[in-house]
């Protein structure tokens, strides 16, 4: 898995972490459910900038796992809403 991502360009990371070793399996990849509660906590950030009160994740629709995270790895997450209502955001 030598693929190279980007991050993309003009825009600031919403979060920015770095697994430690307790965020690992034994083989030293971190737990793909740690990596979905970081994108959790990254969405809240502009949910509730937007809505100025309490938000809740109710649904994710996919997560795909492009490659492994190690422990030290810098990861970035990034968020923009596409659309919101009166009781909903959605974001991308």
């Amino acid at each position: 898995m030598s693929e190279v991502t980007s991050l993309p360009e003009g825009r600031e990371p919403t979060l920015r972490v770095i697994p430690m070793p307790a965020d690992a399996n034994y083989t030293g990849d971190i737990f793909g459910g740690w990596i979905m509660s970081q994108v959790d906590l990254a969405g809240s950030v502009p949910a509730i900038r937007l809505s100025r009160g309490r938000v809740a994740t109710v649904a994710v629709n996919s997560f795909v796992f492009k490659q492994p995270v190690l422990v030290g790895d810098p990861v970035s997450f990034f968020a923009e809403w596409s659309r919101w209502g009166a009781c909903r955001l959605q974001w991308t």
